[in-house]
């Protein structure tokens, strides 16, 4: 079980005077953006030989693209030849057991004029995000809007860390 993105956010919500449906936690952002709000996901993974019930892992960075390459290493399988797959092999974690990924994560949206974009203007994001360890950086196309956080001390992405780390800016 998962979902594709954090919960909506249409503009019409506000306009009659509601909350939008869905929780995220303690995450700013919803759908629409590039915020932990927006972008993270449910997980839940059943297969009762191989992954113990009630089994968490909160601190390992899988994408959706680890999916087809995690499922894959799990049940013994190999791609086709000549497949070459973006995602990486998570299964330790898709098992409950943390993980560490050997390449940062990367997320664009927004870039394109007629894109959706959230009803509450707090939550419109930059448009590029990088996720590498504890660290996430977003910045425009232009490097205009960059952004940085460290999720480990503050995963409500409340605290820009631009200025006190350039150089992990630069790095990343």
């Amino acid at each position: 079980f998962t979902s594709d993105n954090g919960p909506t956010d249409w503009p019409r919500y506000y306009k009659e005077g509601f909350a939008p449906p869905g929780y995220t936690g303690p995450f700013f952002g919803r759908k629409w953006c590039l915020y932990e709000g927006g972008i993270r996901m449910p997980f839940i993974i059943r297969r009762p030989a191989k992954v113990e019930a009630g089994k968490t892992d909160g601190t390992s960075i899988v994408a959706a693209l680890d999916l087809f390459p995690s499922l894959l290493s799990m049940t013994g399988t190999r791609p086709p030849a000549g497949w070459d797959l973006d995602g990486e092999d998570m299964s330790g974690a898709l098992t409950g057991i943390a993980q560490e990924r050997s390449s940062p994560v990367f997320w664009e949206y927004g870039g394109n004029p007629g894109i959706l974009r959230p009803g509450n203007p707090d939550f419109e994001s930059p448009t590029n995000a990088m996720r590498d360890g504890d660290w996430k950086l977003l910045t425009n196309d232009d490097g205009s809007g960059t952004q940085l956080f460290n999720l480990a001390e503050d995963p409500g992405e409340s605290n820009d860390l631009t200025a006190v780390h350039p150089e992990r800016v630069r790095e990343m």
